[in-house]
């Protein structure tokens, strides 16, 4: 009974749509499956409608916190996908997401001389969900500027001007709309915050008063050491175990298998996460 329950789709930044994604899973023998993409739930809506035989779906999501180094990001798992104050609260994001882009598009032309094709530019704006930097990226690769989205983050998308002037949204904000909408909040890859154990261990506290239910365990970049640590800091704190493989699809992480993770360095099983154990999906 195979899981993943950290995947994305088109709706943030995969290539593939819910449904692609759905049938790959269950090609891969995924019985469970979450799509958890960036600051948006139409992957989540459009997988919990497929009805497809022998898989399992819970609803998902991962927000961006607002944080002073390294990243945050929350993973929202069985809520109410149409709860008013969740999609509102998205809508806004969307919009936040849209000029966001637009800032790294002018970067782009004024610092590097790059400039993409409007047509290409429009169709990106317009897409429904999370607007994010790999679709630049995958323009980018497509006009021959680059060749992998690594090389656009690298060389072109992660320039601190940009991130600087980004707006984002506390924790307390990404607990408070995953709780209030009937979720399980729970903090992504811990190790992406860099901080020592003893740091996180404090953050983990305070981020459980806030409201978090669970704690990411296992990801496709987290070391065995860090695993054990992240158990111990979900017993501690009584936090549910999620975990997954951040699947991106073969364009923009290659190296990561759905389902198993880099050189099959995640298997996950309905027993090895207290989530699926404990919290039965709302979307049979």
């Amino acid at each position: 009974m195979e899981v993943d329950l950290h995947t994305h789709s088109i709706y943030s930044d995969d290539t593939m749509s819910p449904k692609e994604l759905a049938d790959f899973a269950v090609s891969r023998g995924i019985k469970t499956l979450a799509i958890t993409d960036h600051d948006s739930i139409e992957g989540s809506k459009e997988l919990v409608n497929l009805h497809i035989p022998n898989l399992k779906v819970y609803s998902g999501v991962e927000l961006s916190a607002k944080i002073s180094k390294g990243e945050m990001h929350i993973l929202g798992y069985n809520f109410d996908l149409y709860n008013q104050e969740l999609n509102r609260c998205l809508k806004e994001l969307k919009d936040i997401s849209i000029e966001t882009i637009q800032l790294y598009i002018d970067q782009l032309k004024n610092d590097f001389g790059i400039i993409l094709p409007e047509e290409e530019i429009d169709k990106l704006l317009s897409k429904k969900g999370k607007i994010g930097r790999p679709g630049l990226a995958l323009i980018m690769i497509k006009y021959g500027y680059i060749k992998t989205v690594s090389e656009a983050f690298d060389e072109y998308l992660n320039d601190s001007k940009v991130r600087n002037i980004k707006k984002s949204i506390t924790a307390s904000e990404c607990i408070h709309m995953i709780t209030e909408a009937g979720g399980i909040a729970s903090l992504a890859h811990p190790w992406s915050l860099e901080m020592t154990n003893d740091e996180l261990y404090n953050e983990v506290r305070r981020l459980k008063r806030l409201g978090l239910g669970g704690i990411e365990v296992i990801h496709s970049n987290s070391t065995t050491e860090q695993r054990e640590y992240y158990r111990y800091l979900a017993k501690e704190f009584n936090l549910l175990e999620t975990g997954g493989t951040d699947f991106h699809g073969l364009e923009v992480k290659p190296d990561i298998e759905l389902g198993s993770g880099i050189n099959n360095n995640v298997n996950i099983d309905e027993n090895t996460l207290s989530l699926t154990k404990r919290i039965k999906s709302r979307y049979k």
